[in-house]
């Protein structure tokens, strides 16, 4: 069976594959947080916040095109979010079509271009890093622990199915070849109550399995994390870069305007 894992490039090697999951979790949210708080309508500056993530994914050698290919899953969502705001506000205050220099459509832009940077850099996080890494990362940095193992536990039985949906679906078309003669909606119900049924059953033979070999709570894969100097100083030098970007166009606004 063919599965898709978040981590997929995780063992490539890389200066950003081989920086410590915690540093790498704190400057990325950092980095969301600094850019997500960019004034509405201010599209030049994302000129380089765009420039230091291009940077980012090529010392990553994460190919651009699986993390556009990631991107088209939350792109809808973002889009209508940039949408929405300057088509409400046009529509409120009686304005019929768009203008580039309108303030309610550069929020939109802006609204756009905060949330594709700000998912390209956690599509980033979990394409450098084993997603158990992550967790551990996220352990170490006081996530509780009950929410940490549910994670974990998550992440493994989603493949069980989408394993299972895939042999549901091989079965079907199987027995049912070409043209369906029946309700698609009875055949396609009836095939996500069996997903379910056999998802559960497969799911409890393997916790019973991962008891049978001492399972409580804790992932014997889990390796300790070793914090280097080196990591922490590539990550400030990331979060400085950012942040230096969105003081500058601060200052320039304030000179500006007054």
């Amino acid at each position: 069976m063919k599965h898709s894992f978040i981590d997929k490039y995780s063992n490539l090697d890389s200066p950003v594959h081989r920086i410590d999951p915690r540093v790498k979790l704190v400057a990325v949210f950092s980095v969301i947080v600094i850019i997500v708080s960019e004034a509405p309508g201010a599209v030049f500056p994302f000129i380089f916040y765009g420039a230091i993530i291009a940077l980012l994914i090529l010392v990553s050698r994460i190919p651009p095109a699986y993390i556009m290919k990631r991107c088209l899953i939350a792109a809808p969502f973002i889009l209508l979010a940039a949408l929405f705001y300057p088509v409400s506000s046009l529509i409120g205050h009686g304005y019929q079509a768009f203008d580039i220099n309108n303030p309610e459509v550069k929020a939109g832009l802006t609204i756009l271009l905060k949330g594709f940077m700000a998912l390209i850099l956690l599509i980033l996080l979990t394409s450098t890093e084993k997603f158990h890494n992550l967790l551990l990362g996220l352990r170490k940095l006081k996530m509780p622990r009950l929410l940490g193992v549910i994670s974990a536990l998550m992440y493994r039985y989603v493949f069980i199915i989408h394993d299972e949906m895939l042999r549901t679906t091989r079965a079907r078309d199987c027995r049912t070849p070409g043209k369906l003669n029946i309700s698609r909606l009875k055949v396609y119900g009836n095939q996500s109550a069996m997903i379910f049924l056999r998802s559960l059953e497969r799911s409890q033979i393997i916790y019973n399995s991962m008891l049978s070999r001492g399972f409580n709570g804790e992932f014997p894969g889990m390796q300790g994390l070793s914090l280097r100097g080196t990591d922490v100083i590539a990550a400030t030098v990331f979060v400085l870069l950012v942040l230096s970007v969105r003081l500058t166009n601060g200052i320039v606004n304030c000179y500006l305007f007054n």
